[in-house]
């Protein structure tokens, strides 16, 4: 299939191929009128304060916000794979939960450039494009989404199923009725199929 060069449009800013929908021109060299903004950044109901100086650059920004983000994380949540999502949200804490802008979903191409450049804040050293983007409004905040990510999911699963069938097996060579062997395999199954619906209901109320 060939495709028309003239439907491509390029994005306008990194940011904004990362998901943000907050869309300006960007500017260099860049000079604020502030010394250091005040850049909230939330995570569900939980937020702090991100003081941004009018020095960094797009590298100290996203490193910082990774800091943030790393602070508003449970120990759970800091040791799992996710898919981190960034939305721009009217930045009134009072709220609790403050109402996002822009589209309520980000593709996965956006959502895999975030979190590269979270991981990879090198790349934009010397640019001022996110700081540009997130300190153009001072009603404005970001919001981090978590979501788990399918590779993870499989990785809980398999270990305990695996050991339901080993156990079922050795049991039925052992006691030489397959029956009560696999009896007692389902039995393992099921209970961690329950405390697995039971962690991803609690997920969902933490989120």
């Amino acid at each position: 299939m060939i495709l028309n060069n003239k439907t491509l449009k390029p994005y306008p800013t990194r940011p904004s191929a990362a998901g943000l929908p907050l869309h300006l021109h960007v500017q260099e060299p860049w000079r604020p009128a502030w010394k250091v903004f005040p850049l909230k950044v939330f995570r569900g109901s939980n937020h702090t304060l991100l003081k941004v100086e009018a020095d960094w650059d797009d590298e100290m920004l996203l490193r910082e916000l990774n800091k943030k983000y790393d602070d508003l994380r449970t120990i759970w949540r800091k040791r799992s794979l996710t898919m981190v999502m960034l939305f721009a949200l009217q930045a009134d804490h009072s709220v609790v939960f403050p109402k996002r802008v822009g589209p309520g979903k980000v593709s996965p191409t956006k959502n895999m450039r975030l979190r590269w450049l979270l991981h990879h804040p090198g790349y934009m050293k010397g640019r001022h494009e996110f700081m540009q983007v997130l300190t153009a409004r001072a009603d404005m905040g970001i919001e981090f989404v978590e979501r788990w990510q399918l590779l993870r999911i499989v990785i809980a699963i398999t270990p305990p199923v695996m050991l339901s069938v080993v156990v079922g097996v050795v049991y039925s060579i052992l006691a030489k009725d397959p029956g009560t062997g696999f009896t007692i395999a389902g039995y393992m199954t099921s209970a961690y199929s329950v405390c697995l619906v039971l962690v991803g209901v609690l997920n969902l109320f933490d989120s």
